[in-house]
């Protein structure tokens, strides 16, 4: 392969399944048409509507002393005002606002975090900056409600806080959430998590004393944020005593079905939950269980007309992934064989647990079942800090980006020590639960990735040549799994969906799920007119999702909506066209099995000219005769997921740095993204998820760091003015690459790209900036001045 663009050739040929085609969604949303929830919580739509804010804490850790609303109350348009003492709230129960990872359903009583519950609906104490807490206001516009949260009189009690792992873990910090722990600020081991070392098996003391190499690396990942473009809002109406309606951006419609339930009590025929499309999340709405959702609710019912709640940018800075400190130390043999891994963690949950459990004790075993299950001694430990910083949660590729960076940068310092190219130290290593290295996949992404790269002209760390005098190169590589395959989602449970076929051959296509913009849903709708036989513009896909109305919705987490909805819709389209067939071939007097359809046209297969297309068989039938009728042919199927492994996928980043070392500004200068999804279903959209990844991924390697006050601890930089992401000008050339080794479960044995697509590329740009220097740099947001520092020229 020559280092040029590349165009994907599937593996097998077939109509839609794996071609360049254009989006289900495109002209909806290149024309502006695609409603969002704020389009449909509108005046002209509910006329009666108020507006609704809620008071965020100035201090990072304080709580209300006492709280006068008479001044507040008193401004024109103010219709209602809650707050921390009103017997409705203090009837609410404490609750964590991460009660699942969204892949399946669940109560309260089966949370992952039971047993943390940590948050309370408009509590009288903050604990962070920002701490939506206290009190909401509800007016007739935006404009009355904010000037109304400025004439609040509240006597604060200011207490002391934290800010760093370091300052919440001394023996004197403050103990933030007594409640939950009274002793100190370590979140503790609940069954769902297990003890602090949750992996544990050979002997990894005795592969250190054994092997022949033993290297250590450290960095501390910082905490980024999500950055969506579509800001947390939601409209809840509770005016009608027998029914709640909720619109809102949660991508889980029916998880927050359920947390509205056992929050307030309803049963669950009087709460109706819609989301149309959303604009992009990356993790975010993974929480489908907000305060705000509450208390949008609760002032509904106060004040009888629909409640709007909508964040502002600012507000947006909301939660974030989990920060970590992570040290990992890796055994070797001379010949690259790693005989032990040993990882520590330590993690910054911020003010309230959420999901950083999740991140530390949930997928850090599973990244390792399905990176390193091959090598004989493995021990991972964690653990998790509470502090007074924005609180950390759900984000795109969570757990696996840190996972990955630390262990990338491992195999990196261990190639160098064994003087072996890391190619063939993850070639070596790296397999999946019951596979043997080398694995196919793993050999196959990371060889042609670094073939269309150029892998073979990396030189030695800190050995390139000077570019006009100051410039200097660097090549780094990391690899990951690529999260998920089918049997990883079983716990979904049953996948509902739902075809129509109209008698003009138009088609409805219920394939239940939120968009946010990674096109999973132009894979089920690709999958529908491959399966049917229909063409793709005569398939009209549903994209409101509606409680009352639709079926059990597929939660757009973990990449792997793609393939389970072109997989149940495939069996889906089967059974359509069967009993389509069937009517056809009774009437041309032939057996249904010698038919097929393709583009609306039913046939025989061994002479085509025989047949017909679905309007000419309707308007051909006599509506009076037995068994015969103008109506549609409706099948809704129900599929099961298979819980057979048939071991996984991998992708591979290669990055190309060029550091200035007077300015120590970076430029990434290229990169490829290697990925195989098994069947690439969608290759538009999956070229389109690695390549956008690198937004992410490159984000939070060189850009994004939330910036506090250490005196006050305020955050500086909660806005797109002063939070640094890369833009445009800053993108580098990215060649994705997908392809197709790994064959699973189904018809198309397809696996996940979008999640996992930024999880190698902090680690990747942190090897490429060690080739090119000679220099580690341990840590996260590498801006310039960490890199004049590490070349000791600070201040020049």
């Amino acid at each position: 392969m020559e280092n040029n663009k590349r165009v994907f050739v599937p593996r097998v040929k077939r109509d839609y399944i794996g071609t360049y085609h254009k989006r289900t969604d495109a002209y909806a949303k290149a024309s502006g048409t695609a409603p969002y929830a704020e389009d449909l919580a509108l005046k002209r739509n509910h006329p009666d509507m108020v507006y609704m804010k809620m008071l965020r804490s100035p201090y990072p850790h304080a709580r209300i002393k006492s709280l006068d609303t008479t001044r507040a109350e008193a401004v024109p348009g103010i219709v209602g005002v809650l707050r921390y003492d009103d017997p409705e709230v203090l009837a609410m129960p404490a609750f964590n606002s991460e009660w699942t990872d969204a892949t399946n359903t669940t109560d309260k009583n089966k949370a992952w975090n039971l047993g943390c519950e940590d948050r309370h609906v408009l509590s009288d104490t903050a604990q962070w900056v920002g701490d939506e807490m206290g009190c909401a206001i509800a007016g007739e516009t935006v404009e009355a409600v904010e000037e109304a949260m400025k004439l609040l009189d509240i006597e604060w009690e200011v207490l002391p806080f934290c800010l760093t792992i370091e300052d919440a873990m001394k023996p004197d910090a403050p103990v933030l959430h007594p409640d939950i722990n009274p002793d100190n600020n370590f979140i503790p081991n609940y069954p769902m998590w297990g003890p602090d070392t949750n992996v544990n098996w050979g002997d990894v003391d005795k592969a250190c004393e054994e092997a022949d190499v033993v290297v250590e690396v450290s960095c501390d990942y910082k905490n980024p944020q999500q950055c969506a473009l579509d800001y947390w809002n939601c409209m809840c109406d509770w005016s009608r005593k027998d029914e709640l309606l909720m619109i809102c951006d949660s991508y889980a419609v029916d998880q927050s079905r359920i947390f509205l339930r056992d929050m307030l009590g309803l049963p669950m025929k009087d709460i109706r939950v819609i989301t149309p499309y959303e604009g992009g999340q990356h993790g975010r709405a993974n929480t489908g269980e907000q305060m705000f959702f509450l208390a949008s609710a609760l002032m509904s019912r106060k004040v009888e007309r629909p409640v709007r709640y909508t964040q502002t940018r600012k507000e947006h800075f909301h939660d974030t992934r989990t920060g970590m400190y992570h040290t990992v130390k890796l055994a070797a043999m001379n010949d690259g064989t790693i005989i032990g891994v040993d990882f520590n963690i330590l993690a910054n949950t911020g003010a309230y647990a959420d999901a950083s459990l999740g991140a530390v004790k949930y997928v850090a075993p599973e990244w390792i079942e399905c990176m390193i299950a091959a090598i004989p001694s493995v021990r991972h430990t964690g653990r998790a800090v509470y502090t007074n910083i924005i609180p950390a949660s759900i984000m795109r590729s969570i757990g696996n980006i840190q996972m990955n960076n630390i262990f990338g940068r491992g195999i990196d310092a261990l190639a160098e020590k064994l003087n072996i190219d890391p190619v063939e130290i993850w070639v070596k290593n790296i397999s999946c639960h019951g596979w043997t290295p080398p694995y196919n996949c793993v050999e196959k992404v990371i060889r042609d990735g670094a073939e269309f790269f150029g892998w073979d002209k990396r030189h030695a760390a800190g050995k390139g040549e000077l570019i006009d005098g100051t410039k200097k190169r660097g090549m780094g590589v990391s690899l990951n799994y690529t999260w998920h395959t089918e049997f990883q989602e079983v716990r979904r449970g049953p996948i509902q969906v739902q075809i129509k076929l109209n008698p003009d051959g138009t088609v409805i296509l219920d394939a239940p799920t939120v968009e946010v913009g990674g096109g999973s849903n132009t894979c089920a709708v690709l999958s529908c007119a491959e399966n049917l036989g229909v063409d793709f513009d005569n398939i009209r896909w549903i994209y409101q999702q509606d409680t009352e109305t639709g079926l059990k919705d597929v939660v757009q987490t973990d990449s792997s909506v793609s393939f389970v909805l072109a997989e149940s819709v495939r069996h889906c389209a089967h059974k359509v066209k069967e009993e389509f067939l069937g009517m056809v071939a009774k009437k041309l007097g032939v057996d249904p099995k010698t038919m097929d359809m393709k583009h609306g046209r039913a046939f025989v297969v061994d002479n085509p000219e025989i047949g017909m297309t679905i309007p000419e068989y309707y308007e051909g039938i006599d509506v009076f005769e037995n068994g015969t009728s103008l109506n549609p042919i409706t099948n809704m199927y129900v599929h099961r997921l298979d819980p057979q492994s048939y071991g996984g996928a991998y992708m591979a980043v290669f990055v190309e740095v060029e550091i200035d070392t007077e300015t120590g500004e970076i430029e990434v200068t290229k990169m490829a993204v290697a990925s195989d999804g098994g069947t690439i279903l969608f290759p538009a959209g999956a070229e389109g998820q690695l390549a956008g990844g690198q937004v992410q991924g490159l984000a939070e390697a060189l850009y994004e760091e939330m910036v506090y006050d250490d005196a006050t601890g305020i955050p500086l930089n909660f806005n797109f003015v002063d939070y640094k992401f890369p833009t445009m000008a800053d993108f580098p050339d990215v060649d994705p690459l997908p392809m197709e080794v790994y064959e699973g479960n189904g018809e198309y044995g397809a696996c996940g790209v979008g999640e996992a697509a930024p999880c190698c590329t902090p680690g990747a740009v942190g090897n490429a900036i060690y080739n090119a220097l000679g220099i580690r740099i341990d840590e996260t947001a590498v801006s310039p001045i960490k890199i004049l520092n590490a070349l000791g020229k600070a201040g020049e």
